[in-house]
């Protein structure tokens, strides 16, 4: 049987054998330094790239939230807002109010001042009246009698028709 493997061992194609086990020794040496460091290196980039892609999503998920947060304050001070005008425009017509009633107070007043003034200037003009018709009377009544009226006469008399006239006669 030796002489079996011997024939069996010249037969064999050594330069098959030989670039069988060189492609063996190829393939293992690839996967072991090519392969396997390209394979971390993918897996490194892969999960770079997922954590970039979870940080996107947290920071996109961030931006939704403060954009809604955003929006509520802006609606809040929109709120806020409208309502400060409506107490300013509320504040606006209780002044105009006020200055109309107070417009209104001053032109009552001014009136009665006035009305006072002309009773005033009107009791002044009827004494003044009273006082030169009362002149014009005893004038006329020196004419009639036909004498002169002392002043102690021209007093009297005054004092009279005064008296018997009142202090509405004239009115």
């Amino acid at each position: 049987m030796v002489a079996g493997w011997e024939t069996i061992i010249k037969s064999l194609n050594w330069t098959l054998i030989f670039n069988a086990v060189s492609f063996l020794l190829l393939v293992w040496l690839l996967r072991r330094m090519l392969f396997r460091p390209a394979l971390r290196w993918l897996e490194a980039r892969r999960a770079a790239e997922e954590a970039r892609l979870e940080k996107a999503r947290a920071l996109e998920t961030q931006a939704q939230e403060l954009r809604q947060k955003a929006e509520a304050e802006l609606a809040e001070a929109n709120r806020l807002g409208r309502e400060i005008l409506a107490r300013a425009e509320a504040e606006a017509r209780e002044i105009l109010k006020k200055a109309r009633e107070e417009a209104r107070e001053e032109a009552r007043r001014i009136l009665q001042d006035a009305e006072k003034a002309a009773a005033r200037a009107k009791e002044e003009a009827l004494r003044e009246l009273r006082q030169t018709y009362a002149e014009l009377v005893v004038l006329a009544a020196a004419q009639v009698l036909g004498r002169e009226v002392r002043p102690e006469d021209h007093r009297r008399l005054l004092e009279d028709f005064l008296a018997r006239l009142g202090p509405g006669a004239l009115s």
